[in-house]
């Protein structure tokens, strides 16, 4: 009689939870949908400590007066990716290692940043936002870029003469044949850079969008499917919104430096050739002769291993290594991938060129 029983509670159980599950699923969806239940976003402590045009410095605020990082996001994206949402934040990671956190946020661009090359970013923005962050810091930051905010980095770092005690790179696209889809067909001549500019001379958000879609067609709907299957756990639920709500909210891209993307960096492939040419004057990645690691995620289908491996054997640094992670293009900058991978792995290498926490350093030397 025991054994009857427990053969027809075990279904009933069953049955029971998955109602309650999904229960707790349609109140959560309902939450979210009305907005009572989303989470907060980049909403890290900060001030804002230098701007020019449509181009602002933040300074993370609860934990100040460490060595300070520079973080430059890529231009695509809204910058918040790297403070996505209290207990998921590269910002609060590197807070945590004591360091004294500062974020380039590139703004929206409109018809007024359409004429913004790449050197405008590379011999303009950048530079002046790193000059900011050292004279607040009293020393030059370490600087870490991601994906195309990367790209800038290392551009800028072999054209300065003052280049940073560090430079990270983490899923910066290297060799432009190993790219995707868009980066083919404006290789191949069959879509020029213009084609894609709309009335204010810039790339549209939209059109972004689609090209990233390009790589993975059933991106979206994997992305609901796993909402729903994780909506009955409200803090995963809140984790997934975030970052599905950053991954469709594109900004444009200003309109000549696309086309110096396009011609310069896909066309050409100068950052494989280990050449490019900016405003006249030729950068030679030979020519960065700093502390230099390359980060990428085996996973990544935006910026492909294949793609970002090259970085580390073209940069003239006899101190230049290249770390593999686990992750995907955004898991290198969010969830536990970023928290238990790509921050241990950063933090770990500065640490043991004497660019980490000075603390723990100061203890280590006591010791």
């Amino acid at each position: 009689m025991t054994d009857v029983l427990a053969r027809v509670s075990g279904p009933v159980g069953g049955v029971r939870d998955c109602a309650a599950r999904n229960a707790q699923r349609v109140v959560n969806a309902l939450r979210l949908a009305g907005g009572l239940d989303r989470p907060q976003i980049g909403c890290s402590p900060h001030t804002v400590i230098w701007h020019r045009d449509k181009v602002t410095v933040r300074h993370y605020t609860d934990a100040t007066g460490g060595r300070p990082v520079l973080l430059v996001p890529s231009l695509i994206n809204r910058s918040h990716i790297w403070d996505l949402r209290p207990g998921d934040s590269f910002v609060e990671g590197l807070q945590s290692h004591g360091y004294d956190v500062f974020l380039v946020d590139w703004g929206v661009p409109d018809e007024r940043d359409a004429q913004n090359s790449l050197a405008t970013y590379v011999d303009d923005y950048l530079p002046a936002a790193f000059s900011a962050v050292s004279e607040l810091a009293g020393e030059p930051p370490i600087v870490i870029g991601h994906c195309f905010g990367g790209v800038i980095a290392v551009l800028w770092a072999a054209s300065t003469p003052e280049p940073p005690p560090a430079l990270v790179c983490v899923g910066v696209p290297t060799n432009w044949l190993e790219m995707g889809p868009l980066a083919q067909m404006t290789r191949q001549g069959r879509l020029d850079p213009e084609d894609l500019l709309d009335g204010t001379g810039n790339v549209p958000p939209t059109t972004l969008l689609r090209s990233f879609q390009m790589l993975r067609p059933l991106g979206d709907l994997v992305g609901y499917v796993t909402l729903w299957t994780r909506l009955h756990d409200r803090r995963a639920a809140q984790a997934i919104w975030a970052l599905t709500e950053w991954a469709h909210d594109h900004v444009p891209f200003p309109g000549a430096a696309f086309v110096d993307m396009v011609r310069r960096l896909s066309r050409a492939n100068g950052l494989f050739t280990g050449t490019v040419i900016l405003g006249g004057l030729e950068r030679r990645l030979s020519d960065i002769k700093i502390p230099f690691l390359n980060v990428f995620g085996t996973y990544d289908h935006v910026t492909p291993p294949q793609s970002v491996t090259p970085l580390g054997e073209l940069v003239g640094s006899d101190d230049a290594a290249t770390k593999a992670l686990k992750a995907g293009h955004i898991g290198l900058l969010v969830g536990s991938s970023a928290k238990k991978q790509t921050l241990p792995a950063v933090t770990g290498w500065l640490d043991a060129r004497g660019l980490g926490n000075r603390s723990l350093t100061a203890r280590q030397d006591g010791a």
